[in-house]
């Protein structure tokens, strides 16, 4: 596993780990479909949950955020609403963005 992805998944198993804390239900991750990718899936309280994790160790290139543009939010709906019908679901849907930063310390680079 490349740096990248190791750093991506380290953020969605803390973004895991902080919606079970908080009450949520995880349904799905890493949930593929043609139009594309959804981090997690989770439910709380009859409402569905299509959260996209963005993981960074630094802010260089902008907030972890600002990479979720339109094209990535027009994806991310498109693949909720296939979700949705695949799963035969029928609920109230949200989107949220979940933001990871991974400071390095001086102890980690001994």
């Amino acid at each position: 596993m490349n740096d990248r992805k190791l750093l991506g998944k380290i953020g969605e198993d803390l973004a895991v780990s902080l919606l079970f804390a908080e009450g949520y239900t995880i349904m799905d991750r890493n949930f593929r479909s043609h139009f594309g990718e959804i981090d997690i899936v989770c439910e709380k309280d009859g409402t569905v949950y299509f959260v996209e994790v963005k993981t960074r160790t630094s802010d260089i290139f902008g907030e972890p955020d600002e990479a979720v543009n339109s094209v990535k939010q027009y994806r991310m709906k498109k693949t909720a609403e296939f979700y949705m019908v695949r799963k035969k679901i029928d609920a109230e849907v949200t989107f949220k963005i979940i933001e990871v930063m991974i400071r390095e310390t001086d102890d980690a680079l001994m």
